[in-house]
């Protein structure tokens, strides 16, 4: 009897001690970041409903778009932030337009261009567009041409010597993180994603 108490404090302990150290890393996270923005879709507001960064913090929503997110730019000047970390697209696929990917990529540049110039101390961050699973591409096949706007991303890095971030091979490493839609993340994605960036800053 004494030896099955003497177990149970210890599992209580390192519950205890478990859950302090993942307040802890919270708390690091949210320190390591405390001056940079993240802007994008819903993949990035997912920062939030995950309760990974504040509010405060993220700059996104379902359905925007790098053309819509610019109406956000007063809000992100305000905030004055040493990083911003941009992942667009996934919405800009389905705009029911004649060249999609050329709007895309007009909107894209506008946007970056709009930073540089209002916050010309801010170091950009432009992100991969996350793949979906094959279960979400047979439900929207026009997610299909994600590789195709992940070549626009590259090509608008390199016209405007902003920092690229490829957050694909994060993906196929954790296949199991995807969320049930397979194109949203779990929560365990987000911290690795964190994680990934904190290296490069």
């Amino acid at each position: 009897m004494k030896k099955l108490m003497i177990s149970f404090v210890i599992g209580i302990l390192l519950v205890s001690v478990t859950a302090c150290g993942n307040k802890t890393l919270e708390k690091d996270i949210e320190v390591v970041f405390e001056k940079s923005v993240f802007m994008g879709d819903s993949i990035t507001e997912g920062f939030v409903f995950n309760e990974i960064l504040p509010r405060e913090s993220v700059i996104a929503g379902a359905g925007t778009t790098a053309g819509f997110i610019y109406d956000d730019i007063d809000e992100l000047v305000e905030k004055k932030p040493d990083n911003v970390f941009i992942m667009l697209g996934s919405i800009d696929i389905l705009m029911p337009v004649d060249d999609p990917k050329e709007l895309f990529r007009n909107d894209l540049t506008i946007l970056i261009n709009k930073i540089k110039e209002e916050l010309p101390d801010s170091k950009i961050f432009l992100q991969s567009i996350t793949p979906a699973t094959q279960e979400a591409l047979e439900k929207e096949p026009r997610y299909e041409r994600i590789e195709e706007y992940n070549e626009i991303v590259k090509v608008v890095v390199d016209e405007l010597s902003v920092n690229y971030v490829d957050i694909r091979e994060l993906v196929h490493e954790n296949p199991d993180l995807y969320a049930e839609d397979g194109i949203h993340f779990k929560k365990e994605f987000y911290q690795l994603w964190l994680e990934k960036l904190s290296k490069l800053m």
